[in-house]
Order: structure tokens, then sequence, then C-alpha cells
């Protein structure tokens, strides 16, 4: 079997690594040959983080020309094409439908990229229905939570959530007894903007007790009323990162667009030892265990009074924070999933 997977960045943006390079291994074992075709290149994650949007622009129109050049003349030979949400962001329904005529298909979202379209007055015109044109064709549709099965209207939908690799994640926090209490939050600078929504809360913690703020991924401005630390995500050093702190957060506000997230943030906290808190979403819903291995909250009281209790408490950071590493264990790594997805593509 052949399998061509069409992803949208290269291995360096963390949807496509996640949903689709990281189980590369997992096909080869079964003797599935991966072919990937990114439709962004190297370096646009890169200039997209440097706020370069010249670049960005040019590079956006070569890949698109390089993409339709691709489809057009050396794509045969493959058993299935595995499309990372669409062809082409903004493109009508009938060019991908031309384009993908003569393919065995299958989508796969971990974003909700239908917002845009069904939001925007002068895209809802042309875009409204395109994903769910698109995935009535398709063999079958991988979504990162349950939400979707409601949403999209297919009847071939398959949850897949994104998980990690246990492998990169095998140490894990063993020292809960911390004077000083680092809330951490991993993420980057397109998602940095929901820190808004708690950085009022943890200044107001900080005039009680000693906490500090790290932010791995994104830079924010400092303030003299929170200590803040900021560091260069890295994949070398993201778990240590993780190990040396006390508790993961993920505001998040309550739109469409955050209803399609996965919730990749909680899962790389509890697969370190952390306790979690975030907002309700249909993900974080999923993946966090209400008072088991964290809360979830809806407002900045909830915010509040939840990290003060995890604060003041070492033994139940332990508690929830062991509670969530087996949680990822048994639920959202590789470990698990890398045979079911194989599974799921031979079926079809």
């Amino acid at each position: 079997m052949k399998i061509l997977f069409l992803s949208k960045y290269c291995i360096e943006g963390p949807s496509s690594r996640y949903r689709f390079y990281n189980y590369k291994s997992y096909f080869e074992e079964e003797g599935i040959i991966c072919i990937f075709k990114p439709l962004l290149s190297k370096n646009y994650v890169a200039n997209l983080y440097k706020n370069k949007k010249i670049k960005v622009k040019m590079q956006s129109v070569f890949s698109i020309l390089k993409r339709l050049f691709f489809l057009l003349f050396n794509s045969k030979g493959f058993d299935i094409i595995i499309i990372e949400k669409e062809l082409f962001p903004n493109f009508p329904f009938f060019i991908e439908a031309y384009l993908l005529k003569n393919y065995n298909y299958a989508l796969d979202f971990d974003d909700y990229i239908a917002t845009n379209y069904k939001q925007n007055p002068f895209m809802s015109l042309f875009l409204f229905n395109k994903i769910d044109q698109l995935a009535r064709e398709a063999k079958f549709v991988t979504v990162g939570n349950h939400w979707y099965f409601d949403e999209i209207k297919s009847n071939n939908l398959i949850y897949l959530p994104t998980v990690i690799n246990l492998d990169y994640y095998a140490a894990v926090k063993q020292n809960y007894n911390n004077e000083k209490i680092t809330i951490v939050w991993i993420g980057s600078p397109s998602t940095a903007k929901y820190l808004n929504l708690i950085i009022p809360v943890l200044k107001c913690l900080n005039k009680k007790y000693p906490i500090k703020f790290k932010v791995i991924g994104a830079k924010i401005p400092l303030d003299e009323n929170l200590e803040i630390e900021l560091v260069n995500w890295n994949i070398e050093t993201e778990a240590e990162e993780l190990i040396s702190s006390d508790i993961g957060v993920m505001p998040l506000e309550s739109t469409l667009w955050e209803k399609g997230k996965c919730g990749i943030k909680l899962i790389q906290y509890m697969a370190c030892g952390l306790p979690v808190i975030a907002n309700s979403s249909p993900a974080n819903d999923e993946i966090i265990e209400n008072d088991i291995n964290g809360y979830i909250v809806k407002d900045n009281i909830d915010w509040y009074s939840r990290l003060e209790e995890l604060i003041l408490n070492e033994t139940l950071r332990e508690k929830f924070g062991k509670s969530a590493r087996k949680r990822i264990e048994s639920e959202y790594s590789y470990q698990v999933w890398g045979s079911r997805y194989v599974k799921i593509i031979k079926n079809v």
C-alpha cells in the first residue's frame, strides 16, 4: 500500500507533525509506503511567527501553484490521499472536487477551518458548504474531538485525537514540593492571545502567593505585577521545561473556532505529570476528568479559586498530576493510537 499525505505544513508545523508525520514509523512497520507533500514550505512557519507578511504571502502563492502542478502531473500510483483539512485555503469546492475526482481521498481536521467560511459574509457565498461537500465525497474523515460528528454533515467521520509520543515524555514530575509555584502555558504566537483571559487572575494571585508564570513558545509583555519567564520552544527541552513547572493552564475563548481544537497543550502537561486547568471546550471536556486530574473552569472566578486551591495544596497537585499521567498513557499516546490509525487505513 502507498499513501500520499498532503499535509498543510512541513514537520515544523505542530498540527502536521502531530497528526501526520509522527505516524510514519507505525505505517512503515506494516510495510505501508508514506510520501509527504506539504502545501507550505519549510520556512513558512518561521516567517509566520516572525510576522513577515510579504514573505508569507509570496510563499503561499508559490505553494499553491506547486501543489496544483503536482496533482495534475505527478500524483499517480497512490492507494489513498490523506489531506490535512483541504487542498487549498479559500478555494471553492468544485476546484478541489475536479482535482480529486480520480482519487480515493480522506480528510483530517484538528481545527475547524470552516469557521471563516461560515462567518465571513463574502466567503459564505462561495464556501459555506465546502467542508461538508468535501467530507461527503471522502472515503473517511478523521477528527480530533467528538464535536465534529454533529458539525460536519457527513456520516463517515472517525475519531482520531491528537496524541503524544510517551518516549519523549519518559521522565515524569517527581517533586511537587516547591515554595514558588510555577504556572505554565505552552503554545504559539497565534494562540498567545488567550493569555489575556488569565493574566489579570494571575496578577491577583501574585499579591497573595509566590508564583511565577512560564510562557513557552510565544512572547508576551512583561509585567511588574507578575513574574513572567519567557522560554523559546525547543523539542529537546520541552518536556524538561514542563516537568519543572507545577500547574498547566489552557485558557480558551468560546467561539466556533475553539470548538474544533484538540487540547494538545493539556495532553503535554498531563504527560509530564502536571495537574491542569482549562476553559470548557469539546476537546478539553473530553481530556480532563474534572476533580480527578484537573479542573474545567467557566470564568475568572473559577480560574482564581481553582488555581488558588492547587497553589495551596501540594498533595492535591501530586494526586492530580499522577492521575493525569495515567490518563495520557491509556488514551492519548501514539503507543495506543499508532496501530489503531494503521487499522483504520487498512480497513478502508
